[in-house]
């Protein structure tokens, strides 16, 4: 629970600083009065028309069967989220990070022991997992070397576990999380905003952005190799 509180603290501080028409051209010159020949007919070119493209690597676009299949999932996930935070005590609107991370570690225990026999897959079934690796793979091979080694520079090293917690210390303290690549992002399944797509190891993770719970992983998945940012 030490563990959980000290998580949590770290990520209610970083929530309390968040909060503190065209002119027309001119018109041609007039034809000259010279005649000439009308040119000779030709036929009418076929039109082209352009091909419809979509987004390289965007798979999972609904009405994709593993579309529907990873929101319900995920629905099952948010709906016994919602029913531990019901459970718990209100908190009211708050800027003291101490109350703050103390809901934070409450929500997480609340979800870590009403999922005691979560795994990974539960979310990243095969179907959906193999999609989503469709994906990645095709975004990390747009990228350069150097560019994924800068998505992974400050990733977590440790292999994720599901129902833990998502590290948020480095080894030198409390440090800001690596972001996810926008681009990537981009292409992926949205997600509601109580949980979002993080790196770790290398496994594509879901995370609860209140409680820090690792909800599931996809691994074998990032870019690169993680670059040790935390343990």
């Amino acid at each position: 629970m030490r563990k959980v509180l000290e998580c949590a603290f770290v990520i209610a501080c970083g929530v309390v600083t968040a909060m503190c028409g065209d002119r027309g051209t001119a018109p041609p010159p007039e034809a000259s009065a010279v005649t000439t020949p009308a040119p000779t007919a030709t036929p009418a070119a076929a039109e082209v028309k352009p091909v419809a493209q979509s987004t390289p690597g965007a798979t999972l676009a609904p009405p994709h069967e593993a579309s529907t299949e990873f929101h319900d999932k995920l629905a099952e996930y948010l709906a016994l989220r919602a029913k531990v935070e019901a459970g718990l005590p209100k908190l009211t609107e708050t800027k003291d990070p101490k109350k703050i991370a103390e809901r934070s570690a409450a929500l997480a225990a609340g979800i870590q022991n009403a999922r005691t026999g979560a795994k990974q897959g539960d979310i990243f079934t095969p179907k959906v997992a193999a999609e989503f690796r469709k994906i990645l793979t095709a975004d990390a091979a747009g990228r350069t070397s150097i560019e994924k080694a800068n998505i992974m520079s400050e990733v977590p090293a440790k292999a994720p576990e599901v129902n833990a917690l998502y590290p948020v210390d480095s080894p030198s303290g409390p440090a800001a999380l690596a972001s996810f690549p926008p681009k990537l992002l981009g292409v992926l399944p949205e997600l509601p905003e109580t949980v979002e797509y993080r790196f770790m190891g290398q496994a594509l993770v879901i995370r609860d952005v209140s409680s820090n719970i690792i909800v599931d992983f996809l691994p074998g998945v990032a870019p690169a190799r993680s670059g040790g940012g935390r343990p």
